[in-house]
């Protein structure tokens, strides 16, 4: 169960697998009787997601039955509860829509990334946290969407060759122009 004080928003806890290929979640829904594992295609429009591993809890730790009714949703009687599920991740982008506002934390495993915004980031709000054991923890107060785009070392490094390649290619086609330039001016 999440903590949560009196009167708190829902909260929402994922976390990413180390090899950034999967995540785990576990999400406090209030007053509804169903649920909808959706993330946006391409145009921004809900496609099913493949989750496994789908757990529903009641506030006392009870295991509530659900009906899965195809095309992701799921059913159960009208509560407050906790759901538990796993999701697979198709690119290292996690994406989570909520109907209203959560307390949302995703912790990124060590050996991925969020930082350098060529390659990585998060949505608007969120407070980061880099732990001793090298650990990501992005958390905010109230939101209603998690976004979060991590990379592992590998791609930052193809990142600094290619940006080195291109400032020296940039460097010896500059050269013979500027050297022209500096030669014309002496004249």
């Amino acid at each position: 169960m999440i903590p949560a004080l009196a009167g708190a928003l829902p909260g929402a806890e994922f976390e990413i697998a180390a090899n950034g290929t999967a995540y785990s979640a576990r999400i406090e829904i209030e007053e509804t009787d169903a649920y909808i594992f959706s993330e946006p295609g391409i145009l921004g429009e809900p496609v099913p997601s493949r989750v496994s591993g789908i757990r529903l809890e009641a506030p006392n730790g009870t295991v509530v039955p659900i009906r899965e009714q195809g095309s992701g949703v799921i059913t159960f009687p009208e509560g407050n509860y906790t759901l538990s599920f796993e999701g697979e991740l198709g690119t290292p982008h996690l994406q989570h829509f909520f109907d209203a506002a959560h307390r949302a934390n995703v912790t990124v495993p060590a050996g991925l990334n969020v930082t350098n915004p060529f390659l990585g980031g998060y949505s608007p709000g969120a407070d980061l946290t880099v732990k001793p054991d090298g650990t990501t923890r992005l958390s905010w107060d109230s939101t209603g969407e998690v976004r979060v785009r991590f990379y592992d070392a590998a791609r930052e490094a193809m990142l600094w060759f290619f940006a080195s390649t291109w400032a020296v290619v940039a460097i010896v086609l500059l050269f013979p122009f500027l050297f022209d330039r500096l030669n014309r001016h002496r004249e």
